[in-house]
């Protein structure tokens, strides 16, 4: 029996959105596969507020020790590269804006010197080195005229990696941009100075950041304190999305955070922790004035933090000895055996051992492990998060910390503790009487 007309046109149209609907469905799961192969952002957005999601990868890694600048997984930068850049700020009004000084034709044959490294030959020879140099002197010599050049090099974004060049360590800088970056501070003065703020401002490579906040702060100090947190900040937050090269390393940032932080900073390390459990705990310690001791012992006091818990209990007892409220919680938390049995060798050894710190080791990143006694270099895959410890050096404030090592073994009855404890105890006191 045939339908009706309106039967008919019914299913007609049924059939139609059951069609659109599939293509949206199919349209969806496709542009959703598409951002997790692109690599898909690692904070969710609830209302006006952001929260990082933590890492699966970190939840129970640990460092892994390596010997001289060797750092396992780490891919190496190219030679020569173009670096991405942030959203820019809005530009000032037109009659806000100052003219800008033309490069004078000297110095940009001299900056063109400097670029015009033959980079598919052999390696860069000691007489190429000493004459390339001889030109960045040239160009630095030149002072505030030479800003106008260095200025239009560092805009167009460009950079040669001098690691990724054979014989490149010949050169004496890291690379050409930081060699800019130094002349600006070797140059001084209010038009370099504006050229390095401007830099600052746009700028995403870590070590740049930590290169600028300290000649930033040398020239000017603390006048451009807010810029350089929040150039960090930016980034850090670039970093967790995605936004940034999954290889670079972010410790010029942390160490930016720790050296110019204030008690703001300790919520942002907080929030940042799940990602960087190293660099943000190290960062918490280093924080001047103590303000991160409260944000370590609310990590040290969370049983659902597993290895981030036993690292901010190593860094209170890093710290027990300059802060009073460090050394309490170590000791109230032993008292009410709230301490894994994991994590007591690493409170022996903050307290009586290695001292660990975010950033270069004192002897530079080309040297042996052997070079400083005791140094050890510490790596670690996820967030490619590298470190070093020392250890105490005799007279380290020996007596305070022997009196802490002390005050814990008589605060615990666990004989996983009293044995890390008193070998602790014994290493120190062999070290003082030294």
């Amino acid at each position: 029996m045939k339908g009706s007309p309106h039967s008919r046109r019914f299913l007609i149209v049924l059939g139609l959105s059951m069609l659109v609907l599939a293509a949206a469905l199919a349209w969806k799961a496709t542009r959703g596969n598409a951002t997790l192969v692109a690599g898909s952002p690692t904070e969710a957005q609830v209302g006006e507020s952001t929260v990082l999601a933590k890492s699966p990868v970190d939840a129970g890694a640990e460092p892994q020790e390596v010997g001289g600048s060797e750092k396992p997984g780490v891919p190496k930068m190219p030679a020569i590269l173009r670096v991405a850049q942030p959203p820019t700020p809005p530009a000032p009004p037109a009659e806000a804006v100052e003219p800008r000084t033309v490069a004078t034709p000297y110095t940009v044959q001299l900056l063109s010197g400097l670029t015009n490294l033959d980079l598919t030959q052999n390696p860069i020879t000691p007489e190429q080195a000493e004459q390339w140099k001889n030109t960045l002197q040239s160009l630095t010599s030149q002072g505030a005229a030479a800003v106008p050049a260095i200025r239009d090099l560092l805009e167009r974004n460009w950079e040669i990696n001098f690691a990724g060049v054979a014989g490149g360590e010949l050169l004496g800088q890291n690379s050409l941009r930081s060699a800019l970056l130094n002349a600006l501070g070797q140059i001084g003065g209010p038009e370099a100075l504006s050229v390095m703020v401007q830099t600052l401002r746009t700028t995403t490579v870590p070590s740049e950041v930590s290169q600028l906040a300290q000649a930033l702060e040398q020239a000017a100090p603390g006048q451009y304190r807010q810029d350089i947190l929040n150039t960090a900040n930016q980034l850090l937050n670039m970093a967790g999305n995605g936004q940034l090269p999954a290889g670079w390393d972010m410790a010029g940032l942390f160490k930016v955070l720790q050296l110019y932080g204030d008690g703001s900073t300790a919520p942002l390390l907080e929030q940042l922790q799940p990602q960087w459990k190293y660099y943000t705990t190290l960062s918490l310690a280093g924080l001047p004035g103590g303000e991160g001791v409260p944000a370590l012992i609310r990590l040290a006091e969370d049983p659902a933090a597993g290895g981030s818990r036993d690292f901010a209990l190593q860094m209170l007892a890093q710290l027990a000895v300059q802060s009073a409220d460090a050394g309490e919680a170590l000791i109230q938390a032993a008292r009410l055996n709230q301490i894994p049995d994991r994590a007591w060798a690493k409170i022996a050894a903050g307290l009586a051992g290695e001292q660990y710190q975010i950033g270069t080791p004192p002897d530079g990143p080309s040297s042996s492990s052997q070079t400083t006694p005791g140094l050890k270099r510490f790596h670690i895959e996820n967030r490619n998060q590298n470190f070093y410890s020392l250890p105490l050096t005799a007279g380290a404030e020996a007596s305070q910390r022997l009196a802490l090592l002390d005050q814990l073994i008589a605060s615990t009855g666990n004989p996983v503790a009293v044995t890390a404890l008193q070998n602790a105890r014994l290493g120190l006191a062999g070290l003082s009487a030294k």
